[in-house]
């Protein structure tokens, strides 16, 4: 006996939703700044020298899209009005606008952890080599040196060695490697 088949009709499979409604949106620099941040503070209560590298590997993704603005922004959010990062990034963008509604809302007492601080020169000097002010980022990096030399944590070793990095960078290109190179051999 033959049996007949019948023909059956193929629906094509239906498209996906071009978007789901609960995928996150991607927070901006400033909110990835400020979770290092608190990445950083986290890493020095703990003594936890992992937490303090994650936050610097997770900088130098943001590295490209770092702005004045942004940068300063932050440097509100985390430091004390008038602090030496904060004003050596300002006397450079001086015709710029700083947003005042971020830093109005933020506490007045502010404690920092070191690790803070020496994070915030790092970011503040990388980003002025990045723009190609090499005679600020020269001064920078020496006064963060300085800083870093006050210090004594192990905490902030991983930050101390791209400190080291960047200021050995900004003198190289300046063309003044020599002057700080049996310094850096020693310290």
């Amino acid at each position: 006996m033959i049996e007949m088949t019948q023909d059956v009709e193929m629906k094509e499979p239906q498209a996906a939703a071009p978007s789901n409604p609960l995928t996150p949106i991607p927070p901006n620099t400033l909110q990835h700044l400020k979770e290092i941040a608190s990445l950083i503070e986290t890493g020095s209560y703990t003594k936890e020298v992992r937490r303090i590298a994650r936050a610097v590997r997770l900088t130098f993704a943001l590295r490209r899209k770092l702005t004045a603005h942004v940068l300063l922004s932050f440097l509100d959010f985390v430091l004390v009005p008038g602090s030496e990062p904060t004003s050596r990034l300002w006397e450079g963008e001086q015709d710029m606008e700083v947003d005042t509604a971020t830093s109005a809302i933020q506490p007045t007492g502010k404690h920092l952890f070191p690790e803070l601080e020496i994070y915030c020169n790092l970011l503040v000097l990388v980003f002025l080599i990045d723009q190609r002010r090499y005679n600020e980022a020269k001064a920078c990096s020496s006064a963060s040196i300085a800083r870093l030399k006050s210090l004594n944590r192990r905490t902030l070793d991983v930050l101390a060695s791209k400190l080291y990095l960047y200021y050995s960078l900004a003198y190289e290109l300046i063309g003044d490697l020599a002057e700080i190179r049996g310094w850096v051999q020693i310290g």
